[in-house]
């Protein structure tokens, strides 16, 4: 994803095509780069938010492993296992997603092989499969992972989000754009997991067809804890007037768009987790 999105970004502002609504006053023989137009933008925005806390999402995975490794820190440990499914297949499905944005940005250029841009989709998209299908590891995350010891890990980790929210809600900056948002998605997964409890027991079938939208919801809400934590770091460089200004209000912008745009996904997850299992199991086989 990351080198797919680098390679689209630079082929969006050098590729010329159209012209854009706010420059209609251009002669119709000149055109602009692409990286005008808003669905051009809407992708690469897609591809950038992710990709950043994606990646704050795997190191703050790799240091929960090491707390548990070198410290023997059990909850750390435990915490890393729950979200082991969560690192594997969320984020291999949209990072497959965001090649296949960054593909789409070179249009008929993206499908031959002058640019590279096939490669790239090629090489996300086993990543799907590389370790059991994502289907399978958010089987294992919903049937197993969940239930390790009680439920206590996923409990720690929505009161971990809980008090977050609750510790830097005076920050009135952070609690607008960030905060809020992440509550929201995070009442959206004590939902699913209500949901979960009610019903799974004497259906089973109801907890495993929701089992990759609540991974979805699941990565979702991670990432947008991973933005939170980011934009609180960037509020106080600003605020300390640090001399790379411009990389965390950057940072800050980026954040806002996943929080405001992609985030509220969790709440279409959550609908989707509650639908019933019958209109996925009633259909009978010979009819497909």
């Amino acid at each position: 994803a990351e080198i797919a999105y680098q390679n689209a970004k630079e082929y969006a502002k050098q590729r010329l095509q159209g012209i854009a609504i706010s420059n209609r006053k251009l002669s119709q023989k000149e055109t602009d780069p692409i990286i005008v137009h808003p669905d051009i933008r809407r992708m690469l925005m897609e591809q950038k938010s992710f990709i950043e806390s994606a990646r704050a999402f795997c190191i703050w995975s790799s240091l929960l492993i090491d707390r548990g490794v070198l410290l023997k820190d059990g909850d750390a440990s435990s915490l890393a296992t729950l979200l082991v499914p969560v690192v594997k297949a969320f984020l291999s499905d949209k990072g497959f997603e965001a090649t296949i944005n960054a593909q789409q940005i070179f249009g008929g250029h993206g499908y031959i092989e002058d640019y590279g841009m096939t490669q790239f989709a090629r090489d996300a998209r086993i990543a799907m499969i590389y370790e059991g299908a994502n289907g399978i590891q958010a089987i294992d995350l919903v049937g197993r992972k969940l239930l390790i010891d009680g439920g206590k890990h996923v409990v720690g980790l929505v009161k971990l989000i809980d008090n977050f929210i609750i510790e830097n809600k005076a920050n009135e900056k952070l609690n607008t754009d960030f905060l809020s948002p992440l509550k929201s998605s995070l009442e959206d997964l004590k939902k699913a997991l209500d949901y979960f409890m009610e019903n799974g027991l004497k259906d089973p079938n109801s907890a495993l067809t929701g089992a990759t939208d609540f991974l979805h919801l699941f990565g979702h809400l991670i990432l947008g804890f991973m933005w939170s934590h980011m934009a609180k770091v960037s509020f106080e460089k600003i605020e300390d007037n640090d001399s790379d200004l411009t990389f965390f209000k950057t940072k800050l912008t980026t954040g806002k768009f996943y929080m405001r745009y992609t985030l509220p996904e969790t709440a279409m997850r959550l609908a989707r987790i509650r639908c019933e299992q019958k209109l996925f199991m009633e259909l009978d086989q010979e009819l497909f």
